[in-house]
């Protein structure tokens, strides 16, 4: 970063948190973030732009690049699954520093999501909470508008989830939702790695697969998929480290590279949720309520298994401190 650039940062983030952030803070969420999606697209969109945007944000390193299961990343900060639910910012996100991205969840068949609201704000919290329900345009529309992206260098992977509706609650049809996603997704071979969502809270018939017998059986038909491209298992972190290990047991002798630590909290502590949240408040809850739960299961899990599982940690990084302490404590790659 030049000083040009560091100087440009600078100012940005005074504008953003003096200027930007009181007035985009009276709005509704999901519209803001919407309306900033519909910037980044356009952003995205013309190599002048992406330009611009590149000069004031992104940053390189060779000390920060490396090799993770033969994939090469700039840098081991990516985008979350969930802020591009149904891949429109693949073109712009290179440009902002990212390292890679997670696309998705994606699901079979389109969800509209749940009721609104689906976001709510906690500022003292440092959090969000999050009830959008796994939406996205469906697997098919997503193949077609990545099929026509092109990425050059930059790696993102695809979050597969199962479709939130009843049907799907019985769990050899939730499981068929699964295969179909991951089956098309491998035969237009897009993806440097794919996820397998086994911990969205908000769906029909909640999280089925966080039990081992379920889990495995999940993971035995997606093992016949044919493909090659590394599997991740984004986890849950509402479990005692016994539950989240018999996970981890079934997924070491599946066709699993890596897990994700982790998806959204449950939990309603009061010693991390400083904001006045309503007892029927539906929802998960992502950020600096997460922070400690997912650090403590990152280093467990590393301690436990080394090498057998990349690690991918995610929840409460705010700053470069946050991020290297969850490398610290054994993650490979962050989100």
């Amino acid at each position: 970063m030049n000083s040009v650039q560091y100087f440009s940062a600078i100012k940005l983030g005074y504008i953003y948190k003096r200027m930007l952030k009181p007035v985009l803070f009276k709005f509704d969420p999901e519209f803001v973030h919407d309306r900033f999606t519909n910037v980044g697209v356009i952003l995205g969109s013309n190599p002048i732009t992406r330009g611009i945007t590149s000069f004031y944000l992104k940053y390189s390193n060779k000390i920060l690049e490396q090799e993770v299961l033969g994939i090469q990343f700039k840098n081991p900060v990516g985008l979350s699954a969930g802020f591009d639910k149904n891949a429109q910012l693949l073109k712009i996100i290179p440009s902002v520093g990212f390292g890679h991205m997670e696309v998705g969840s994606v699901t079979a068949e389109s969800y509209e999501g749940n009721e609104k609201p689906r976001l709510k704000r906690l500022p003292k919290s440092k959090a969000l909470v999050v009830y959008y329900g796994l939406k996205n345009i469906g697997v098919d529309k997503i193949i077609e508008r990545l099929q026509k992206i092109r990425h050059n260098d930059f790696k993102y992977s695809v979050s597969i989830a199962k479709t939130n509706c009843l049907k799907t609650a019985l769990e050899d049809a939730g499981i068929e939702d699964y295969a179909i996603s991951l089956e098309k997704l491998s035969k237009a071979n897009l993806g440097d790695f794919y996820t397998i969502n086994i911990s969205c809270p908000n769906t029909f018939g909640g999280e089925p697969f966080t039990t081992p017998k379920l889990l495995n059986k999940l993971l035995v038909r997606l093992d016949r998929v044919k493909h090659h491209k590394p599997v991740f298992i984004k986890m849950p972190i509402n479990l005692e480290w016994k539950d989240f290990n018999d996970l981890l047991v079934v997924a070491s002798k599946h066709n699993v590279q890596g897990v994700i630590i982790g998806n959204l909290t449950k939990a309603r502590d009061p010693k991390l949720i400083l904001d006045k949240l309503p007892e029927d408040q539906k929802g998960g809850i992502s950020g600096l309520p997460t922070q400690k739960l997912c650090n403590d299961l990152i280093k467990k899990t590393y301690a436990n298994y080394k090498d057998r599982f990349i690690i991918v940690g995610v929840g409460g990084i705010f700053s470069a401190e946050d991020a290297y302490e969850k490398i610290k404590l054994g993650a490979s790659l962050l989100q």
